[in-house]
């Protein structure tokens, strides 16, 4: 057998390429990276589009947040039905849902009569139905593998959504740059992503769970399951601290991704290929994140491995604030992309590892609004204040806030590691 073979054979039976073994897992990873890379031209366009028409940063950070806030609210209603009901047929019809709302996005856009508050409204509305969607398809990826490969399938899964961010921001630097008409190059972007949609929602008629997680026996009523998810949470000290740091570490280290627009041309005067440059840094930074969390066979020291992260995120972020020139820039975007997918999908392996099956859908949507939510309720305060003061001071100030808050939180790190390093049989 030749070396290359011999690393494929050992990444394909041991190391992170396992969960490829399971067909109906391999359809949906790979539809779903073309419908990320088709999300990620449509939140390119979302935002230059935004910027194009206010130049504002404030605006920029109202619409991370519409989208986040519709997403807020519905998480817990629809984690509590992925409990409850079919999560394929709930999956199908979410994902109809978001193709038809870009299909009608693309359609405004290219006929001009888009405008600031039809976006926001857009915003809104799209935040509403990827509420619907994204703890199904987080309650899915487990169910197309056996527990064994559970960390490579959220490791592959997390590694094509940061391949998508690589490659759809690039890609859609270049449409908006071939139209004179910046607006015609925004809606083609808007069209893609629709098609994209569409390859996604076909393998959802296809596959197959390998089991039903859903509660046998008698069922309580639908807020009384909700209710339960909560009291799920609080009872487990360890995720319940870590849910807490999460939400810090998401409002103030991951916002700066819904403020580049802004930052690339205000900062750096870059338009629209200096934003796709910013994004694709941080998409290749997380692309090497996530290959080498993925090759974690297990949860055992993924919790160190997290803290780091999130260590290195406080250094990078303080060089993206003071970074003079947009190639330094471009370098501390790099690790901010690395340790957004260690810390991302780390915290997704502990969690999804650490609780039962027929409480997925509801932890897993409290988990969505703090991952989905944070970064935008952050890009909303703090391009608030960047519209009045400076953005390196503002981003310098925030980043030496959740400093003291890391530092508060570091004696917390043996609970936390207890519990999310152990499975439900071992706390039995």
């Amino acid at each position: 057998m030749t070396t290359a073979a011999a690393i494929f054979t050992s990444l394909v039976t041991s190391g992170m390429g396992r969960a490829f073994r399971h067909r109906d897992f391999t359809l949906f990873a790979l539809s779903g990276w073309l419908a990320n890379s088709g999300m990620w031209l449509q939140r390119i366009g979302v935002q230059w589009l935004t910027w194009e028409i206010t130049g504002s940063y404030g605006w920029l950070g109202a619409m991370a947040f519409a989208d986040a806030a519709a997403i807020m609210i519905f998480l817990p209603i629809s984690g509590t039905l992925a409990d409850r009901g079919n999560r394929l047929v709930l999956s199908r019809i979410a994902q109809f849902l978001l193709m038809g709302l870009s299909l009608s996005l693309a359609a405004a856009t290219l006929a001009g009569v888009i405008n600031i508050w039809g976006l926001l409204a857009f915003m809104a509305l799209h935040g509403v139905f990827e509420g619907l969607w994204t703890p199904l398809r987080m309650s899915i990826t487990p169910n197309l593998v056996p527990r064994e490969d559970m960390p490579s399938a959220i490791g592959i899964g997390s590694l094509f959504f940061n391949l998508a961010q690589f490659i759809g921001p690039a890609a859609a630097g270049i449409l908006i740059a071939i139209f004179a008409d910046r607006q015609i190059g925004i809606g083609v972007l808007f069209v893609i992503t629709t098609v994209s949609f569409f390859g996604y929602l076909v393998v959802l008629f296809i596959i197959k769970l390998r089991q039903d997680e859903t509660k046998a026996g008698p069922r309580g009523s639908f807020l009384a399951d909700f209710r339960d998810g909560v009291i799920y949470v609080a009872r487990m000290r360890g995720l319940a601290w870590f849910m807490a740091l999460m939400l810090v570490t998401t409002v103030i280290m991951r916002a700066f991704r819904e403020l580049l627009a802004g930052y690339a041309d205000g900062q750096f005067q870059a338009g629209p290929e200096g934003l796709a440059m910013l994004t694709s840094a941080i998409g290749i930074g997380a692309v090497v994140g996530s290959i080498f969390v993925a090759n974690y066979k297990s949860s055992a020291g993924m919790t160190r491995l997290v803290f780091w992260s999130f260590a290195l995120a406080i250094v990078m972020q303080t060089g993206f604030a003071l970074a003079p020139t947009f190639w330094f820039a471009l370098i501390c975007t790099a690790g901010l992309g690395v340790t957004v997918a260690v810390g991302g999908i780390g915290s997704q392996i502990l969690v999804q590892s650490a609780i039962h099956g027929e409480m997925r859908g509801r932890v897993m949507s409290l988990w969505s609004i703090i991952v989905r939510g944070g970064p935008a309720v952050g890009a909303w305060i703090i391009g608030t204040f960047t519209d009045i003061w400076d953005f390196q001071l503002v981003m310098i100030v925030a980043t030496a806030a959740y400093l003291v808050f890391f530092l508060a939180m570091l004696p917390k790190k043996a609970v936390i590691t207890a519990t999310l390093e152990s499975t439900p049989e071992d706390r039995a």
